[in-house]
């Protein structure tokens, strides 16, 4: 038992290694486009995960009030916008909205400037 409490913690925080920093060598046109290739291959199988809950990695993260509720409202639109617009989709927060969520927000992320990043976390410091 003892085993399987330190896999566990062990598989959950070793992705988490804030403090290393990380400086990405340069890559050409051609990595980024396999990298990118390779993240949407990995999006459509996880998209055809049976069960999620066990397929999946878990991610626990806070977040506060106002960002919570703007998280519930945009899932909200969305599943209001797919419904009304007869998408095929059957949005699920587990399944489709959370990873798109974080899909699109590493994408942003890629683009953003060390500037871009330093100016947000400062503003979210003094919040």
């Amino acid at each position: 038992m003892s085993d399987e409490i330190d896999d566990r913690l062990s598989r959950r925080f070793d992705d988490d290694q804030d403090d290393e920093d990380e400086t990405p060598s340069e890559e050409s046109q051609n990595d980024i486009t396999s990298v990118q290739s390779e993240n949407e291959r990995k999006t459509q199988a996880s998209q055809k995960a049976q069960n999620i809950k066990k397929e999946w990695n878990v991610r626990s993260f806070y977040l506060d009030d106002g960002l919570d509720s703007d998280l519930t409202t945009a899932f909200k639109r969305l599943d209001l916008s797919l419904s009304e617009a007869d998408a095929e989709v059957n949005l699920k927060k587990t399944r489709h909205f959370y990873p798109l969520i974080v899909e699109l927000g590493l994408e942003r992320l890629e683009e953003m400037e060390v500037t871009e990043v330093t100016e947000r976390l400062e503003g979210e410091d003094s919040v």
